[in-house]
């Protein structure tokens, strides 16, 4: 094979195997927000921030209180739980059902967590050491050990959240309140209670994905924008509320924007990943993913 269609090839597969580790990275935040969306229906706003306060954790936690990974993790996750219990708990719940002031409420609580996190943490870039350094080569391909250890551990995240949400009572009961909330009441479901899991969940989902990219990027109390924004053009080419597409959209994309950056450049690789959910909108409105 000649060489410049070998480096062409060894480049191409460069690409595909950074966007389906980038994307297995969105998948994680997003998969929290399409949950949350798929139970109550509600469109989280706040949900950038909690990737950004599970960013910032992991710096507090590992690096200047110096507490191993392995422990760092659970207590971040655990805390964005309560977090999560407590927002439905406060806000979500008397406002459930009226669309317009929920989403004002979100937006709210996005503000007031990101205002306190400037005060609280500063404005100055913050930086995670690598925890896992190295680079794993094969058949021409470099990818960072870190990198691909984050993309893992959340693809199994990702596989427990699936085990919970369809092989459990408890993911019965959220299936069943998305189907319809009021016949799950009448049938005995405590529909608060799965509620205040189900955000829960969704917002540990989102601080972990925060945990596993403070280490490669630089960090700071603004970086939930670009999450949060990631996060929805996921989840809307994916299918509002559909865990698979979710799951889906989130490689195709990942994918999507590598490539479009190896082939056009970093900044059409932005605007590309909005033609496409431009596209998916027009064509598909209800998502690959989505029922007809």
């Amino acid at each position: 094979m000649p060489a410049h269609i070998l480096m062409s090839l060894t480049l191409l597969l460069q690409g595909l195997a950074i966007g389906l580790v980038n994307g297995a990275l969105y998948i994680l935040t997003a998969l929290g927000l399409t949950l949350i969306y798929g139970i109550l229906h509600i469109v989280n706003f706040a949900h950038g921030e909690v990737f950004m306060l599970g960013a910032m954790l992991v710096y507090v936690v590992y690096v200047l209180w110096e507490w191993p990974l392995l422990a760092a993790m659970p207590a971040i996750a655990l805390v964005a739980a309560m977090v999560g219990w407590l927002v439905e708990r406060g806000v979500f719940r008397s406002l459930r059902g009226q669309w317009l002031q929920l989403l004002v409420a979100t937006v709210g609580v996005s503000l007031i967590i990101q205002s306190l996190s400037w005060i609280v943490f500063g404005a100055q870039e913050k930086n995670v050491p690598s925890i896992l350094p190295g680079v794993l080569m094969a058949w021409g391909i470099r990818m960072p050990y870190e990198r691909l250890a984050a993309a893992g551990i959340a693809m199994c995240m990702v596989a427990a959240l699936y085990a919970v949400v369809y092989k459990t009572r408890s993911g019965l009961a959220m299936r069943a309140i998305e189907e319809d909330e009021e016949t799950a009441r009448m049938m005995g479901i405590d529909t608060d209670k799965v509620a205040g899991l189900a955000v829960a969940l969704g917002f540990a989902l989102a601080a972990m994905g925060g945990v596993f990219v403070a280490p490669i990027y630089s960090i700071n109390p603004g970086m939930g924008l670009e999450a949060i924004l990631m996060s929805f053009i996921i989840i809307i080419i994916g299918g509002l509320g559909n865990i698979t597409g979710t799951l889906v959209a989130g490689l195709f994309i990942g994918v999507v924007q590598s490539m479009g950056a190896l082939l056009l450049g970093a900044e059409a690789a932005h605007v590309l990943v909005f033609v496409v959910m431009i596209a998916v909108l027009i064509f598909r409105p209800q998502g690959l993913m989505g029922k007809l």
